[in-house]
């Protein structure tokens, strides 16, 4: 499965089970939604029955033998496992007619299982089996499945706690013949003209403190706009309903959450009121908020692993983990910082608009940063202006949390948030922070271990690359070469190559190549190498063994493989009448059409002992004339216009 599709199970399946109302509907709905998104052919949801057995609640699917596995009994080593938040993936073996019945899927027709726990805290109140009629190896990776058992059994747990309140709820009501926890009626201006006795423990205030009072004296100022707007509406149409919720302080100064029922009864004679039910629903409101945190943490972990497991660099983890705790928490000001050799800390990332700003570096033990690096632990400061250590970076800011960034057991950085509430964090945020920081700290280590090596694999690179070098002047010393003919071809081969359009990639290839490309001649004999006459027929035969020999030395190297094509090749012709294969036209590799035209070029520019120096002209009447015979016409154009286009030297081309 893709991140994408990992990412999207997380998201719909949470937005899914969070829109249940009661536990039923939570564990046989979740199901079949799982299930359909999955592709399940068969879904079994076990709750908690005693402690090693779970019973069947809620199924997807049918088949003749499901209800030989209504009860499960757990083993000890599958709860512990579902008990740490794992979750299985794994093939079902052939049908064992003769083994236990209630282990046995497939006799259900399965050929792959699925298996999660559902959990709350760290209690396992249930387990999801997912059975599969085909081979399902693309759910080895659905990791959200643990977030998802985590998510599933709190929601149960919680509903499963509101249906027993609300059971209880009903019974009271029953016995107080009360339809809600408190009763208040209303006039026509909004004034209280009856309140219910529940009323001082409600809120605090008594019954007779309220009547003759307008209904918005303890209204959260937040909460009283909507509150009233939706009053007003209602006084407009007689008989009609609203439903609201809002906060009421308390008479100790605690903020209450109300849930209300209010009806339109100003046109009954015996009421001639605004009749508002309401109860306490402050617990819920905070499980409520809880939930969503929960799922905002897990979220946040989620996204936090997946993205930094794609950086590659220290500015791409450090400016990825601000921008997700800035974009997903909300908190202003958020910055990496790594602490240095001389226990200064240096800026390494910072929020998006600072960014480009100059880098910041505090000194050793300077302020709460070094505090931290001193202490290596965590530091909460609920109020900095109560701290004197406290350096400001950004007016306003109130509340601060330093993160150590630990790499392989070792201080490596720290992570810094700034809010500008006073106490904006409280213990979940800082959990969640340090959470973020350990898993940065363990992308970190990957990349420093990437670092070291891409390091030692350019400084190895360079020595390969100055050993040619130094070959190739080796070579130029040997064969009596005018000095610097290696160097001068194999600038100019780039050049060439760059011009016909050769990929970036590719030109270090042929500049290897170029310095190579008469290696082989170091096994020919010194008598022929340097002989200042012409060659007879059987020294010619040695003579062109030289770029098979340089195949033959090079070909081991396995470093060298891309650059072979010149040294071996540049001596064949477009009409194949080179060596020492005989190729012909686009048979020759491109790298050694362009480098026999260049290598020609140098030759006759240059004095041997057994002739002067060509002028440019002339060699460039020869190299046309060879165009289509010994050299690529193409090849032969682009270096034509490659000359044009050089400064002349002495009055000549170059």
């Amino acid at each position: 499965m893709t991140d994408s599709f990992a990412h999207d199970l997380l998201l719909n399946t949470t937005r899914f089970l969070l829109a249940r109302q009661d536990p039923d509907s939570l564990c046989r709905d979740g199901l079949s939604f799982l299930a359909g998104q999955l592709g399940a052919a068969l879904g079994m949801l076990y709750l908690r029955e005693t402690e090693v057995a779970y019973r069947l609640h809620s199924q997807v699917g049918t088949h003749p033998l499901l209800h030989v596995h209504e009860l499960q009994i757990m083993e000890p080593g599958w709860e512990d496992l579902l008990q740490a938040g794992a979750w299985i993936s794994t093939p079902v073996p052939a049908p064992d007619w003769t083994g236990p019945e209630d282990r046995n899927y497939a006799r259900l027709g399965a050929r792959h299982l699925v298996n999660f726990g559902l959990y709350s805290g760290s209690r396992l109140i249930g387990t999801v089996n997912l059975l599969f009629g085909e081979p399902r190896p693309d759910l080895s990776d659905l990791e959200v499945l643990g977030t998802v058992g985590a998510l599933w059994g709190t929601l149960l747990e919680r509903l499963q706690t509101q249906r027993d309140l609300a059971g209880r709820e009903a019974m009271l009501r029953m016995v107080t013949d009360q339809g809600s926890d408190l009763l208040s009626v209303l006039d026509e201006q909004g004034v209280i003209t009856y309140q219910g006795a529940a009323s001082g423990e409600l809120i605090g205030y008594p019954a007779d403190f309220l009547i003759g009072k307008p209904y918005d004296g303890a209204i959260h100022r937040a909460d009283l706009p909507g509150v009233t707007a939706a009053l007003e509406n209602l006084r407009r149409v007689p008989g009609s309903t609203t439903n609201l919720s809002f906060r009421i302080r308390h008479a100790q100064g605690k903020l209450v959450w109300l849930e209300a029922n209010a009806r339109n009864l100003l046109h009954e004679p015996a009421v001639r009121g605004v009749v508002i039910h309401m109860r306490d629903v402050t617990a819920a409101q905070a499980t409520q908020r809880y939930l969503e945190r929960r799922v905002q943490d897990l979220t946040l972990m989620h996204d936090t692993g997946r993205l930094l497991h794609l950086s590659r660099t220290v500015p791409e983890v450090a400016e990825g983990l601000v921008d997700l705790i800035q974009g997903r928490l909300g908190y202003p000001h958020v910055q990496v910082g790594r602490v240095l050799e001389d226990g200064s800390v240096e800026a390494v990332a910072r929020e998006t608009e600072v960014r480009a700003a100059p880098i910041t570096r505090l000194g050793p033990g300077e302020g709460l940063i070094g505090a931290v690096v001193q202490a290596g632990q965590t530091l909460y400061v609920p109020d900095v202006r109560q701290d004197a250590r406290y350096a400001e970076r950004h007016a306003g800011m109130r509340s601060e949390v330093i993160v150590p960034i630990h790499v392989g057991g070792q201080l490596w950085g720290v992570l810094n948030v700034e809010a500008p509430q006073v106490n904006a964090f409280d213990h979940r945020d800082i959990q969640t922070l340090e959470t973020v920081a350990r898993q940065a700290g363990a992308v970190l280590e990957n990349v420093s271990l990437l670092d070291d090596l891409r390091r030692s694999r350019d400084e190895l690179r360079a020595a390969y690359d100055e050993t040619l070098a130094g070959w190739a002047r080796a070579l130029d010393l040997r064969d009596r070469e005018t000095e610097g003919h290696s160097q001068r071809v194999t600038d100019l081969t780039l050049a060439l190559a760059r011009r016909l359009g050769v990929p970036q990639e590719d030109l270090i290839h042929l500049w290897r190549g170029a310095l190579l490309h008469d290696i082989g001649k170091v096994g020919i004999p010194d008598a022929i190498l340097h002989k200042p006459g012409p060659l007879t027929d059987e020294e010619w035969q040695v003579m062109r063994q030289h770029p098979q020999m340089a195949f033959d030395m090079l070909r081991p190297i396995r470093f060298l493989h891309p650059a072979l094509d010149i040294p071996l090749a540049h001596h064949e012709h477009w009409d194949g009448g080179g060596y020492p294969r005989g190729l012909q036209a686009e048979q020759i590799p491109l790298a050694a059409r362009i480098f026999s035209i260049v290598d020609v070029w140098d030759a006759l520019r240059s004095d041997r002992p057994y002739r002067r120096a060509w002028t440019a002209e002339r060699a460039l009447a020869h190299l046309e004339a060879q165009s289509g015979r010994q050299f690529d016409p193409q090849v032969v154009r682009a270096f034509m216009a490659l000359l044009a286009d050089q400064q002349p030297v002495d009055g000549e081309s170059a």
